[in-house]
């Protein structure tokens, strides 16, 4: 009985969890600095990106809201990028470098995509769901918090306002 009511419970908290996103957070101050490994092999810290607008993804492989997004990041990135968007997947995987090299290639992920951990993550204050995704403004301040999926057109209208 005690099983059950033990994996109800967690069945809830992963609904809760990879539900759909709310509208987003205000936030303010600067978004953290971090040096951390990117699939391709290069090393990738927050101060590469000052100037532009940053929307960091904290994901994993393994989430299926997380996968879900990954189409529409990618059609992000493919319209905004040239106007000054940086896409930063941030996976929270445990598999290592190379098993996220693998999906990120097989999944054709067009944006940058680094190893992440607890360290990171508290770093942007915590993250307590995946997928959850900061905005940080061309001046480097964190500026929205999302949180869950979000369709393109949510997505848009929130970039276009930092832009």
């Amino acid at each position: 009985m005690h099983k059950r009511l033990f994996l109800l419970i967690l069945v809830a908290v992963f609904i809760f969890a990879c539900s759909k996103g709310d509208s987003g957070q205000s936030l303010s101050g600067g978004a953290p600095d971090f040096t951390l490994p990117a699939v391709d092999g290069s090393m990738v810290s927050m101060s590469d990106y000052s100037g532009k607008v940053v929307l960091v993804d904290f994901w994993a492989t393994w989430c299926p809201p997380c996968k879900e997004m990954i189409p529409v990041l990618s059609k992000l990135h493919k319209k905004f990028a040239s106007k000054g968007l940086v896409i930063l997947g941030v996976s929270l995987d445990r598999d290592g470098l190379a098993a996220l090299g693998t999906f990120v290639h097989e999944n054709m992920i067009p944006y940058k995509v680094v190893l992440g951990d607890n360290r990171i993550s508290n770093a942007f204050g915590g993250v307590s769901s995946i997928p959850t995704l900061y905005m940080v403004d061309r001046e480097g301040r964190l500026v929205r918090k999302l949180v869950g999926y979000h369709a393109f057109g949510d997505l848009e209208e929130q970039v276009k306002k930092y832009l």
